[in-house]
Order: C-alpha cells, then sequence, then structure tokens
C-alpha cells in the first residue's frame, strides 16, 4: 500500500471554481472493498488482480455515486493516494466537475487499508486547513481523516471512519473504545462551538440496526452521545451491505438537524445495488452508497 508521513492534498486546497453555490448539497459514503492493487499486500481480500481489472473496478465504483455530483464522497477500503486520484478522475469524468483527493496515511497494520475523500471544487467550497488525522482519534482509529469546509457563509467538519469488526477476543471491546473515542471528539468539538455543522461518516462495522440500545454506536447518539443517526432521523428500514446489515453510517450534529447554521438535513438514501455479491463483488462492492441530502437555510 502507499504509505506517506504527511499528508497528501494533491491541487491546490485554496482554489475552487467560481461557480454559484447550490441550495443542495449531497455527502456520500462508500466502502470500496479492497480496491488497491492486487501485488501491494500478501493477503487475498478481493482486490483487483490485474491493471485491467483494477481500472475496470475504478470505473465501476464511481458510477455507483448519486446522480447529482456529491460534494464529498467518503472513501474506506482505498489502498492509499493513487485510489483517491483515480477515483477523483473518474468522477470528473462522470460530472463533468474537478474533483480534489484527499489521502491521509493509514496506522491499520493488519490489511494496510485506507480511507480518503474526493471533493467536488465546483460547488463553491474549499478546505479550509490542512486535512488529515487528529490527535484526539490518533490512537484509537488507525482509519480516520478529518476534512474541514468552507464557503462564502457557513462550514462543514466532516470525518471519515472506518472502525475495526466487533471480532476476536477484544474486538468488540476494541470497536467500543473506537466509538467512545469519536463521542470525545464530537462533544469537544460542540462544546467549542454548539453550532457547528459535524458530519461522521464511513463504515462504523455496526451490525445492530438503527435505534438499538445495545449498538457499540449508541454511545455517539442521544442519550449517550451528541450526534444524530441520519437513518433514525429519517426513520425506516436501511441495508447498506449485500448480507442485509447497515454498517455504513452519517451521523449529523444537531445544528444539521434543526438547520441553526446554514445547512438543513432533508433526507438519507442507500442506493442498493445488484453487483455485491458472487463473482460482480470482485467488479463492485458489497457495500452500497449512502448519501444525506442537506438544503441551504437561514442563519438562526
Amino acid at each position: 500500500m502507499f504509505r506517506r508521513a504527511t499528508i497528501l492534498v494533491l491541487a491546490c486546497a485554496s482554489t475552487f471554481s467560481a461557480l454559484a453555490q447550490t441550495s443542495r448539497i449531497f455527502i456520500t459514503t462508500l466502502n470500496c472493498n479492497a480496491f488497491f492493487g492486487g501485488g501491494e499486500t500478501k493477503m487475498q481480500l478481493g482486490q483487483p488482480q490485474t491493471a485491467k481489472d483494477y481500472w475496470r473496478k475504478a470505473e465501476n465504483l464511481a458510477g455507483l455515486w448519486p446522480t447529482n455530483a456529491p460534494l464529498l464522497v467518503g472513501l474506506q477500503e482505498i489502498g492509499g493516494v493513487r485510489e483517491a486520484v483515480y477515483l477523483s478522475q473518474f468522477a470528473a469524468a462522470r460530472y463533468h466537475h474537478s474533483f480534489q483527493p484527499v489521502f491521509a496515511e493509514t496506522k491499520d497494520t493488519f490489511t494496510g487499508e485506507a480511507v480518503g475523500v474526493v471533493m467536488d471544487l465546483d460547488q463553491g467550497w474549499h478546505i479550509a486547513g490542512k486535512p488529515g488525522r487528529v490527535p484526539e482519534l490518533d490512537s484509537d482509529l488507525s482509519k480516520h481523516l478529518v476534512v474541514r469546509l468552507t464557503n462564502n457563509f457557513s462550514a462543514l467538519e466532516i470525518c471519515i471512519v472506518h472502525l475495526r469488526r466487533p471480532i476476536g477476543k477484544y474486538g468488540k471491546l476494541q470497536q467500543q473504545d473506537q466509538d467512545q473515542a469519536l463521542k470525545k471528539w464530537a462533544d469537544g468539538r460542540l462544546a467549542k462551538n454548539p453550532h457547528a455543522n459535524i458530519i461522521i461518516l464511513g463504515d462504523f462495522n455496526e451490525a445492530k440496526a438503527p435505534g438499538e440500545a445495545d449498538a457499540s454506536l449508541a454511545a455517539l447518539v442521544p442519550p449517550a452521545g451528541t450526534m444524530r443517526d441520519s437513518f433514525s432521523l429519517a426513520g425506516g428500514t436501511f441495508h447498506t451491505h449485500a448480507n442485509g446489515k447497515a454498517y455504513d453510517r452519517i451521523l449529523i450534529s444537531d445544528a444539521l438537524a434543526a438547520g441553526g447554521a446554514g445547512w438543513k438535513f432533508e433526507n438519507v438514501f442507500v442506493q442498493k445495488h445488484t453487483h455485491g455479491k458472487g463473482a460482480e463483488k470482485y467488479w463492485f462492492t458489497d457495500h452500497f452508497p449512502v448519501t444525506a441530502v442537506f438544503t441551504l437555510t437561514p442563519k438562526k
């Protein structure tokens, strides 16, 4: 896998399109299911084995995203900066917008997989500061990335995560520790600014259904936590994986739920596909893209 000691942001973070800002934004997350080169690890995780397979999978992954160009797509199970770059190129070709890839070094020593981002530069937003790992999460979350976005009147702080599976002797406890670390980080950010627009998204490996009190994720949402599960806000039944589980979530702060700081949660949707089982999983992923939609609101 690609390993870098520094955060890599490809393209100038201060450069963004002068196109009119939209009144609705889409934020998407997708676990890409072992999207990296076949020779980069001795482990067989279902990764593409040839260059031709690799490019086919990259195009297929970008093709799963929403019809409307997302402002940001959080990526899990990528190998490194190369995958973020190539997915940004396929996104640019699909949506005819300029996309910026963002990647931070993983600390996953088992699979070496990482998380990343592709961001649409043509929606009037730019990256503020330096995206990357944060000290509050560094020891507990081997795979995370925090990106802060701003436009002319508002801001978003987005944390992309891939939590461990609750398997093995200490797996469940370690997953709970990761959720507690995220709770502490979110609580700290909101203590400084109760009206902050904060999003935590990614693959939480949460096998419990949204709203279940004994879920590891329950530490982050009321009554224990300060974030809101978009699935619980929307209501209904959600499946984000070919096996019927809702591993992938988008959590939002109260400001986004209520529309108190420029943007208000409108809806969340899962784009199911039929390529997540058998041989087709090799060419696609067994996860489904999850997208939260936010609408522009006057500041209170």
